[in-house]
């Protein structure tokens, strides 16, 4: 009897959608609040119907704005310190992420800020970390989550000028853990417009099992963008938010967001949660980070 071996994925990006895809078909869980309780009028049975809420104004301005002036001043101290990684720069446990077609336009920034995509591993610092422990949104962990509640991720987004967006897709796809479904929070640091590549939602779909998801095939998309092709999105409805305005939502939750097509900067502090306890599975990624966040229902300091 002959078989045929399926062909080895030829690129990084096939490559990473191959490792993503093995989580793909698994179902999503059942939708349950852990203290509904806990949470104002509406919001759980919007977490319960659509998967996602926005806290309007939740945090200070003048913190989401020291916010990314610090994401800022970090990236510019690993163009110049930081270990480079074909790109990548690593140091102090941080890693920034180029955005491709930005760098290699015939027209390149020359400012490390104006060409980087995301800066991980942020959120054991300060002024990150007054955001992963703000009361107002540990509260609203500890009703969805239960009374232990870990941030396990943390990135900020450059949605600079020019930057494509990332297509949709299931942040659970690329989160290896023993318990689902995960938390994330989304902090505006600039106004997030239609025009400048806000958010765009699926309501009702962090209800769907975790779908297949390609490559993204655009030349030069960044490393890991990978897009759900099976499934309808016009019911889908953009997320435009205010500096300090949160979205909270189910990481089944169909998602993505636009290209930048104004000339400012785009910027989002996003983390993510989930029970403390879990653990990962498989090879550990350089990415989490369990950080205790809520304890018996009280933010930590």
């Amino acid at each position: 009897m002959t078989t045929t071996e399926a062909p080895e994925p030829t690129s990084d990006a096939d490559r990473f959608a191959d490792v993503a895809n093995q989580l793909a078909g698994r179902p999503a869980p059942p939708v349950t609040i852990a203290a509904p309780e806990r949470l104002d009028g509406g919001l759980a049975e919007r977490w319960t119907r659509e998967g996602f809420f926005v806290l309007r104004g939740v945090v200070d301005r003048d913190l989401a704005a020291a916010v990314a002036d610090e994401a800022i001043a970090l990236v510019r101290r690993l163009a110049t310190t930081g270990e480079d990684l074909g790109g990548y720069r690593r140091a102090d446990g941080m890693i920034s992420v180029p955005e491709p077609n930005l760098v290699r336009g015939p027209t390149a920034p020359r400012r490390p800020e104006d060409h980087v995509s995301k800066l991980f591993n942020l959120h054991r610092r300060d002024p990150f970390r007054s955001v992963a422990r703000h009361p107002e949104i540990t509260a609203v962990l500890g009703a969805l989550l239960g009374a232990d509640v870990d941030c396990f991720n943390s990135q900020f987004i450059f949605k600079n000028p020019g930057a494509w967006g990332q297509p949709w897709h299931q942040d659970s796809l690329y989160f290896d853990l023993d318990r689902a479904p995960q938390v994330g929070v989304w902090l505006a640091t600039s106004p997030a417009t239609a025009d400048n590549g806000c958010l765009h939602v699926a309501p009702g779909s962090h209800a769907e099992p975790l779908h297949h998801h390609v490559p993204d095939r655009r030349p030069d998309a960044n490393l890991g963008y990978l897009e759900i092709v099976d499934h309808d999105f016009s019911d889908a409805v953009p997320v435009e938010m205010l500096p300090g305005d949160v979205l909270v939502f189910h990481s089944f939750l169909m998602h993505r967001s636009g290209d930048n097509s104004t000339d400012a900067r785009r910027t989002a502090l996003v983390l993510h949660h989930t029970p403390t306890g879990t653990a990962p599975v498989g090879t550990p990624s350089g990415t989490v980070d369990f950080m205790p966040v809520v304890a018996g229902f009280a933010p930590l300091a």
